[in-house]
């Protein structure tokens, strides 16, 4: 039967060393050429040796803080992708999933255990497991016999190795050299056994000779049956072991060297033993020591607050001022500090563990289709870039002594509520804040009636209520949500929150929109500059009339909402987009915004209610009627309105020059074809915009429809056939009905004919057999005559 053998397993040193021989010669690409001078790997399990594990850019050293915070963030970003999650943490694929799920089950373990933390690996393999991934495990050492194969590979490797040519005359003189190397290698182990007294045969056993493998040379088959035993008994004897003189002169010798190289040591200066240490200087870390919880310029404000203080108190004595003296007391030196422990760092909470919890509690959670509250998460501050956690020790300075409650004894905990020694905590309480402590429980009720009856007399000097409230309603949208949590305990989903506050949005913006005026509403263009001009001098001879104060309101009041819509609801080109100006749309918002506001400031703006504009709206349909009849105007169809229209702007004309507009009758043969050129120029340039947004448009809609167009042709094309056969099959049907006709009406005829037939038939054949019998009865009588 061949030999099979299965490649894989765990690695060894040997290979481990012949892999990164060949990856520094063959390079990262020839796995296959690689993987020829290990027997027992395979290409794949080389490369992935290589990338795993023996690759100089593999970080092998223990999992920090900070790279465990950066994974968990970036396996809930980026689930099961840890391919790319590896470059970003600085570590392989292999070692960032070990390292996640590690963290899991650690999480999982101490939730159910009751926070009791194990520190075992609980992805550690048990006795008798295999491992699956023995690519990213350590190799194991070589055994000091290796066995005929190891050694081959291990002399093949070699000699490939050691050719950089690469030309075939050498690599057929090592394969000689490497079978000549066989063949005296199996030649000198013939002589051994030979000389030991095994004699081996070059070629096959000849018959009637003893095979080794299966029998046993000069076997004594014991006889069948029971038999004596008892010349086999164990006879014990007192044996005496007498030590020879060789053996305790030879340990003595052992013992006298050892003591004299013991003492030569001793003798040896320390620098002579520092220069003859094989061993190498270990390199000292840097002392690594949290950062200070004061600066020095912080110290020295202390400083310079506890001196002010003694000079206003040393002041305060000097001048024999009791009030000053009452209201400072002396905390220029912290009394017993000597005594006091270092506190205990605050204890925080594991962020790391917690977002482990996390993460496992998502994965756990049921589909999100099902609906209800979300799952309850730990809040971590784990993000993309970790936050450096900084251990600072407690300051005492900042601290303020206080009483000990009770005379409690402040020093190191001990098993035996006795072992605490030491004196209390002193007092420095020389404005009587804290409240006395340590007495017993009549005294402690006797300071509480009189701190009541000190409480009510302080209450009692109290000026008297003003009674003056002030109502503060809640926001609306906390009393929104409020209302639309249902009576049955569900919450409501927050795609309907989003919409119904998208459609409380919009009613707003179209409430805000209804304030507005006509032409914001319907985005109508207006002008970049307000004219002013349209209104008549103030200083004129002849006094105006009704209907021409009624107008100049009018006018006034369309000025006035120009100016607010400028300033409120700005168009693009009052905005300044589109202008060939120099200044930038900021300076252009800024300058046309203070004139709006100037102006609005001087004239003022009233605003109105919907109710009021409203009532204005309806005034205004009564008056036109009324004001149609007296002006005898009646009712203007489209084709009026265009004419007119058309009339009116055909008076107008923009001259380029004084960059305004004025009646084409005024101006002079020059200007009309600089007005003309203006206009051919405006409109190649709105026809050049227009064919690039249709440019644009088209390709865009080629991309969005493409699909679609192709797909209809194809529907066409299909309908065309569809429509093609249906007509063959319609004259087909026709043709078929025809023959039918046809047949119908000559199938009666046939009939008549096959019956004329069938009659003419049996009339022939009643004259045959009459014919027939007449002969038979001829003949008959001919024979007889």
């Amino acid at each position: 039967m061949v030999r099979v053998t299965i490649k894989g397993g765990v690695w060894r040193n040997t290979e481990d060393e012949i892999l990164k021989a060949a990856v520094m010669k063959y390079g990262k690409n020839q796995w296959s050429r690689i993987a020829s001078l290990l027997h027992r790997k395979s290409a794949k399990q080389c490369k992935a040796r290589w990338f795993e594990w023996l690759d100089p850019s593999i970080k092998k050293t223990e999992w920090s803080r900070e790279e465990d915070e950066k994974l968990l963030h970036m396996a809930k970003l980026m689930p099961t992708q840890w391919r790319t999650i590896a470059p970003i943490v600085g570590r392989t694929a292999a070692q960032c999933l070990e390292r996640y799920e590690y963290l899991l089950d650690k999480a999982q373990k101490k939730a159910f255990e009751g926070g009791e933390e194990d520190h075992e690996d609980p992805r550690k393999l048990k006795p008798g497991e295999i491992d699956p991934n023995p690519e990213t495990k350590p190799a194991r050492p070589d055994p000091i016999d290796m066995d005929e194969d190891e050694l081959e590979m291990l002399s093949e490797a070699r000699a490939r190795l050691a050719n950089t040519q690469g030309k075939k005359a050498k690599r057929k003189a090592r394969e000689r050299q490497l079978e000549e190397a066989r063949r005296l290698a199996a030649l000198q182990k013939r002589r051994e056994l030979k000389a030991a007294g095994i004699e081996l045969r070059r070629f096959g056993k000849k018959k009637r000779e003893v095979e080794y493998n299966r029998e046993i040379p000069f076997e004594k088959k014991p006889l069948a049956g029971f038999y004596d035993t008892e010349n086999e008994k164990f006879n014990k004897e007192d044996f005496k072991f007498v030590q020879k003189k060789e053996n305790l002169e030879q340990k003595n010798k052992d013992f006298k060297k050892r003591k004299d190289n013991k003492d030569k040591e001793d003798k040896t200066p320390f620098s002579e033993l520092l220069e003859n240490s094989q061993e190498p200087s270990r390199k000292r870390s840097k002392l690594v020591l949290p950062a200070p919880q004061i600066s020095d310029f912080e110290l020295e404000e202390v400083v310079k607050l506890g001196l002010a203080n003694e000079q206003i108190r040393q002041q305060a004595v000097e001048n024999n001022s009791q009030v000053t003296g009452s209201l400072i007391g002396d905390y220029q030196i912290t009394p017993d500090i000597s005594k006091l422990r270092t506190p205990a760092l605050p204890a925080g909470q594991d962020s790391i563990l917690l977002e482990s919890q996390n993460l496992l509690a998502l994965q756990l959670a049921d589909t999100p289709l099902k609906g209800g509250e979300n799952v309850p998460l730990n809040e971590t501050n784990i993000g993309a870039t970790p936050s450096q956690v900084k251990l600072q020790t407690p300051n005492t300075m900042f601290q303020t002594p206080y009483r000990t409650p009770h005379g409690e004894i402040i020093a190191t905990p001990s098993r035996t509520p006795g072992a605490n020694t030491g004196a209390a905590l002193s007092v420095r309480d020389n404005l009587s804040i804290n409240p006395e402590e340590g007495f017993n429980a009549m005294e402690t009720k006797n300071k509480k009636k009189e701190f009541l009856n000190e409480l009510k007399k302080g209450l009692s000097q109290l000026p008297a209520p003003k009674n003056d409230y002030e109502i503060v309603l809640p926001d609306e949208d906390m009393n929104e949500k409020e209302q639309h949590v249902e009576t049955n305990g569900q919450i409501e989903d927050q795609a309907d929150i989003e919409k119904r506050e998208e459609e409380a949005l919009r009613a707003k913006l179209e409430e805000e929109m209804k304030h507005k005026s006509q032409s914001v509403q319907r985005n109508l263009p207006r002008p970049t500059d307000i004219n002013h001009n349209i209104l008549r001098p103030a200083d004129l001879a002849q006094p105006l009339n009704d209907y021409q104060k009624a107008e100049e309101m009018i006018k006034e009041e369309m000025l006035l909402m120009l100016h607010f819509d400028a300033l409120k609801n700005p168009s693009l080109n009052q905005c300044g987009y589109g202008n060939n100006s120099k200044k930038s749309i900021s300076q252009m918002k800024t300058m046309n915004g203070e004139k709006h506001v100037s102006y609005l400031k001087e004239n003022g703006y009233d605003e109105f209610s919907l109710d009021e504009l409203e009532e204005a709206r309806e005034i205004m349909k009564k008056e036109i009627p009324i004001v149609k009849k007296i002006m005898g105007h009646g009712e203007l169809n489209d084709e009026a309105y265009q004419q007119v229209w058309e009339e009116c702007y055909g008076q107008v004309l923009y001259v380029p020059n004084s960059n305004r507009f004025t009646r084409a009758s005024v101006t002079s043969r020059k200007d009309k074809i600089e007005s003309c050129e203006k206009k051919l120029e405006v409109n190649r340039f709105h026809m050049s915009n227009q064919a690039k947004k249709a440019g644009k448009l088209e390709q865009k809609l080629k991309i969005t429809l493409g699909g679609y167009q192709s797909r209809a042709q194809i529907l066409l094309k299909s309908l065309q056939d569809v429509y093609n056969e249906l007509e063959s099959r319609q004259v087909e049907l026709g043709t078929f009905e025809k023959i039918r006709e046809l047949e119908l009406e000559a199938i009666p005829r046939r009939l008549e004919v096959l019956k004329e037939e069938c009659e003419r038939q049996a009339q022939r054949e009643k004259e045959l057999q009459k014919k027939f019998g007449d002969l038979i009865l001829e003949r008959d009588s001919l024979k007889n005559d």
